[in-house]
């Protein structure tokens, strides 16, 4: 039983005893006793329901408070996020371009039929010693080096290039060929000082020939060849006249 229905008996038991002990009472003054009771009963009800109900509602309101700074920190985290990610996707490096580049430049050579000269070593082992080739097309460089493999007309010269090896690639960016070989290239070949500034020199001085072509990068399986036995080829080798024997 709840307290106000305890209030309500209680005030009914009230009203019935002094009914009792005040027989002479007007009836008409016990019911206006028993209205104002039923008033004030009610008021109190009402007053304790309003109550609830304001405290019900500023829950909800809390509630939706919260819920609204959860979205909204959501929201945040997620610009963020999108920001961070455009900001990765513009700093990384664009190797498309770098290789666009590259292409590019291999495609500029022209693959027009020219004749140059290939070199071997003289009998002594001293000199470079050239002679004509014609080649043509887009593989002209490689096929260069390829006469170069070959037994030269001169039976006297000695080719350099131990024929174990092969060419993986020859690309010119910004006028310097980048000749890329196969590891033979340094284990088969005649260990000798003088002999690795010959070989060396010869494919240099072989694809400078070409007028688009300044100077020459080696390549070992696409590892950069900074030097062979003493020689030091890190940096780009140009052309030396002073090697050729007429």
């Amino acid at each position: 039983m709840t307290k106000n229905s305890k209030d309500i008996k209680n005030v009914f038991f009230f009203v019935y005893s002094s009914s009792n002990l005040h027989k002479g009472m007007p009836v008409f003054f016990i019911v206006i006793l028993l209205m104002l009771l039923s008033v004030f009963l009610f008021s109190g009800c009402s007053a304790l329901g309003l109550a609830g109900l304001n405290v019900e509602n500023q829950k909800k309101d809390v509630d939706t408070a919260d819920a609204e700074e959860t979205q909204a920190a959501k929201e945040e985290f997620s610009a963020e996020n999108a920001t961070a990610e455009t900001t990765a996707e513009e700093s990384a490096p664009n190797t498309d371009t770098s290789q666009t580049e590259e292409a590019t430049a291999q495609d500029s050579i022209s693959d027009e039929e020219v004749t140059i000269n290939v070199y071997y070593a003289n009998s002594t082992g001293e000199y470079l010693v050239g002679e004509a080739r014609t080649v043509s097309g887009a593989n002209r460089l490689i096929d260069s080096i390829n006469e170069m493999m070959k037994e030269p007309v001169d039976a006297t010269l000695i080719k350099l290039i131990p024929e174990t090896t092969k060419i993986n690639s020859v690309k010119v960016l910004d006028g310097v060929a980048k000749v890329d070989l196969s590891e033979q290239f340094v284990d088969d070949r005649f260990v000798s000082d003088s002999v690795d500034i010959l070989l060396v020199y010869s494919i240099v001085n072989t694809l400078t020939e070409f007028e688009e072509i300044h100077s020459v990068e080696f390549y070992i399986d696409g590892a950069k060849l900074d030097e062979l036995g003493q020689l030091d080829i890190k940096d780009p080798v140009f052309r030396r006249s002073d090697l050729i024997k007429e």
